[in-house]
């Protein structure tokens, strides 16, 4: 079964426009949707054939020039009251923090100081890196809703860096 998000991202790429999975999987790859959503382009193909047989699409196989068959996915009126609904149950959900590498500081006190401070900096520089990169980004996209998330990501990568600074200095006191 598809996570909320893979369905919203999939319906509301619909509503944009009918598309082909492939159309809607380049989307989803141009937007950067993966930088923040965990959807394969299997992922893609596999849900928007199940939201068909869900009737929340419909398909329609179109044959364009010499070029192959293909599907095109449209939204359906069920379609578009799922994505109301599944817009307003991911809204009401408690923020979620699922950050990889919490094990690491669980356990920071297992290793020795010169190994956990290498760990924290390591932490330290790939968030602020990564804070730097998606900044980079963030003038290619045009849609204010990208550029907002991808906003909401890097001030993210930068408020763990910090956190993770404080902490070490908490920890290990100044280095």
């Amino acid at each position: 079964m598809a996570s909320h998000s893979i369905e919203i991202m999939i319906l509301g790429a619909l509503i944009e426009r009918p598309m082909s999975a492939y159309e809607m999987d380049k989307t989803m790859e141009d937007r950067n949707i993966r930088r923040w959503i965990r959807i394969s382009s299997p992922s893609v193909y596999r849900n928007v054939i199940r939201l068909c047989d869900e009737g929340y699409a419909d398909g329609t196989v179109v044959k364009e020039g010499e070029m192959p068959e293909k599907t095109v996915y449209t939204i359906t009126d069920k379609g578009r009251a799922r994505f109301a609904d599944l817009m307003d149950e991911a809204a009401a959900l408690p923020a979620r923090v699922d950050f990889g590498f919490l094990p690491v500081l669980a356990n920071i006190g297992l290793v020795d100081e010169d190994t956990g401070r290498a760990l924290i900096d390591g932490l330290i520089e790939t968030h602020r890196s990564t804070a730097e990169h998606v900044d980079g980004l963030i003038p290619s996209y045009e849609r204010l809703e990208a550029r907002a998330t991808m906003e909401l990501c890097a001030d993210t990568y930068r408020l763990v860096a910090d956190h993770l600074a404080r902490f070490e200095q908490e920890l290990y006191g100044k280095g």
